[in-house]
């Protein structure tokens, strides 16, 4: 019920030439994972991100490579999808993670899923993304939502953001999410980073929620603060010392007082965040008035805590052999027949495949 892992990675762009690769070797590798270890089991695997680091890589993509994340998901939902396995991906790059509220309704309802839980699974990846681009603040915009979920409510979810300064991606990995909690990261560290979504922050949450509620009187002591500048420093009433900004996390220029007025209608934080049009310059607005007026708590560090099996479509450390793909596909799929008529020997092929390769 926690957030399980982020990822750094760099920004591609050009073809896959092994995509339709990809996409059969999807199915038997699903259906496989499926018949070890269950829905449940490969579901939760997807929340892992050094597991799917793995996956990615022994889909022919480089470890460090933001394609890694939005083409390989986006074969294995190409080649699961309407398959009968149990398992479905929704969302995916730009206006497929708009859609995937949608997608999850369309395949809760083909796995017959309680509304009351279906609707949960719903508000809690909107609450993942909402986390992973406001609540953290570290310079990445979200533009991939995926969730990945099973005939019995099982779910993982994966978000991906862009910083198109540096050129590099993040990616955030969520098991089941339910809750604000603290994330386990893998990849580059970043020198500041807002998080709001530490344990011991609940009274600076609380704080933001109070003050977005009592919408005129907090704008009208951030424009004192702000004095109409942009300002770049903040600061620290703990540590009595002036914390140097980051371009994305500085003042903003103004609070939005048509979102501020959406928490007359949220009950806590969470929901004051979920809420339509309450964007990362509100929240970090809040919090520097909460932090300046009110010394409350601010966690400024980024909460960071990493395998190649055909090749790679960009050389390195060679090329994708596409014919070993199409071999161990069909030695999957053969295995996986084998499988279901109780020949438990035949699945070990399986085990084997790294030394076939």
């Amino acid at each position: 019920m926690k957030k399980t892992g982020i990822a750094d990675l760099r920004l591609c762009t050009g073809p896959v030439p092994h995509y339709r690769e990809m996409v059969e070797i999807g199915k038997p590798l699903i259906e496989t994972l499926i018949n070890e270890f269950g829905t449940r089991e490969t579901v939760e695997r997807f929340s892992n991100p050094s597991w799917y680091q793995c996956l990615a890589c022994c889909l022919g993509f480089e470890y460090q490579f933001s394609g890694m994340t939005t083409v390989v998901l986006k074969a294995l939902k190409d080649s699961i999808e309407n398959q009968n396995l149990g398992i479905e991906i929704a969302g995916g790059k730009g206006k497929l993670s708009i859609g995937a509220p949608k997608e999850l309704e369309k395949y809760g309802e083909s796995f017959n899923l309680p509304e009351k839980n279906l609707q949960g699974m719903v508000s809690n990846t909107k609450l993942s993304a909402k986390v992973d681009n406001t609540a953290i603040q570290d310079s990445y915009s979200l533009y991939f939502h995926t969730v990945i979920l099973d005939e019995i409510g099982n779910f993982s979810v994966i978000n991906q953001g862009m910083n198109t300064g540096s050129q590099l991606v993040r990616r955030y990995h969520w098991s089941n999410p339910s809750e604000l909690d603290d994330s386990n990261i893998a990849g580059k560290k970043e020198n500041m980073v807002l998080d709001l979504t530490k344990r011991n922050l609940e009274e600076t949450r609380r704080m933001i929620f109070d003050l977005a509620k009592e919408s005129n009187k907090t704008v009208n002591t951030y424009l004192r603060l702000n004095k109409g500048s942009f300002q770049t420093n903040l600061l620290n009433f703990g540590q009595r010392n002036i914390i140097e900004l980051p371009y994305h996390l500085r003042f903003p220029k103004k609070l939005n007082e048509k979102a501020l007025e959406t928490a007359k209608n949220a009950n806590n934080f969470k929901e004051f965040l979920c809420s339509k049009g309450v964007g990362p310059s509100t929240i970090r607005g809040l919090a520097f008035i909460a932090n300046l007026v009110y010394g409350s708590e601010i966690s400024w560090r980024d909460p960071v805590k990493f395998c190649y099996a055909y090749g790679t479509k960009a050389g390195k450390p060679w090329y994708v052999e596409k014919r070993a793909m199409r071999k161990s596909a069909e030695i999957m799929k053969n295995a996986v027949e084998n499988a279901k008529m109780g020949d438990k020997k035949r699945r070990r092929v399986l085990k084997r495949l790294s030394r076939f390769v």
